[in-house]
């Protein structure tokens, strides 16, 4: 026999703090991953268009 949902609650407690300096630097560690990976992508991108034979 199938399970239907008729109703869905979801509670959520939003809690509002300064922002801290820990979490900032979490902030820009993670930017600096991202960068890294899209400039790894992009090089590896260029290597294959590079190396590709021409049409």
């Amino acid at each position: 026999m199938p399970l239907e949902i008729r109703e869905l609650v979801i509670k959520v407690t939003i809690e509002e703090h300064p922002p801290q300096q820990a979490a900032n630097t979490g902030i820009k560690d993670l930017q600096a991953l991202k960068d890294k990976i899209v400039r790894e992508c992009m090089d590896k991108l260029i290597t294959r268009i590079e190396n590709s034979p021409a049409r």
